[in-house]
């Protein structure tokens, strides 16, 4: 079995594409930049594409690279974009725009396309990893909590058009690794409304993505894996 994991050059992504592999997975990764450590994944038989999904033609690129294989059963739309919001108005639209193609276009481009491969497996999956806090926006984050919602509402739409031949659920990650720039005082006040009080790590989401496809009774699901963070923020 083959899956797709976009946004695999660091971070979760990448350790995804370690784990998959791990587990028996054929697996093709979607990057936007080039990084040494990129070869490890290379390494390990991973299918790299370099794709920036601000733009069209280039998504396009990841479902061509697909299109050579007939074994597509997992799409994990992990690629993402960040940023808070800035001040100048022009830009805050211009930062709309990249993070609505990231999280909202490109996801939609893919599902539209892959669709038919998924469904010719025996239980093809899709899982939108979005955020704890598209249920409690915060202003500084508007444009980025915004399509990370949008993000879920395409998951659900997807959920119920591929049923019953593909199953689309979400994950909801929160406090699971912080940044590097994140200081540490920022970093005592989000655990010190965690209940878990900890930094989650990666493997956590793994594990959701192990149970959402072992579990094919599940679709139109969406998993909080954040340590009970959301019931500060929510």
């Amino acid at each position: 079995m083959r899956a797709l994991v976009t946004g695999c050059g660091r971070r979760l992504g990448f350790y995804l594409c370690e784990q998959l592999v791990a587990a028996g997975w054929q697996v093709t990764g979607s990057y936007r930049s080039e990084r040494p450590e990129l070869d490890r994944l290379r390494d390990v038989g991973v299918e790299l594409v370099q794709a920036d999904f601000t733009r069209e033609e280039e998504v396009g690129a990841v479902v061509t690279a697909l299109a050579a294989h007939e074994d597509l059963a997992l799409i994990i739309h992990n690629a993402s974009a960040f940023e808070p919001q800035a001040a100048d108005p022009a830009v805050q639209l211009a930062q709309f725009e990249q993070f609505y193609r990231v999280h909202m276009a490109a996801p939609f481009q893919l599902n539209r396309a892959l669709a038919p491969a998924l469904a010719r497996q025996p239980n093809g999956g899709i899982i939108h990893i979005t955020d704890i806090y598209i249920h409690a926006p915060a202003p500084q984050f508007a444009a980025y909590v915004a399509t990370k919602a949008g993000a879920h509402s395409l998951a659900m739409s997807f959920a119920r058009e591929l049923a019953p031949a593909v199953r689309v659920n979400t994950i909801e990650p929160g406090p699971i690794l912080f940044l590097d720039e994140h200081g540490d005082d920022w970093r005592q006040q989000v655990l010190g409304k965690t209940p878990l009080a900890r930094e989650g790590g990666l493997e956590p989401i793994w594990q959701a993505v192990q149970m959402l496809m072992k579990n094919d009774y599940m679709t139109g699901a969406s998993i909080r894996v954040d340590g009970g963070r959301a019931l500060a923020v929510i």
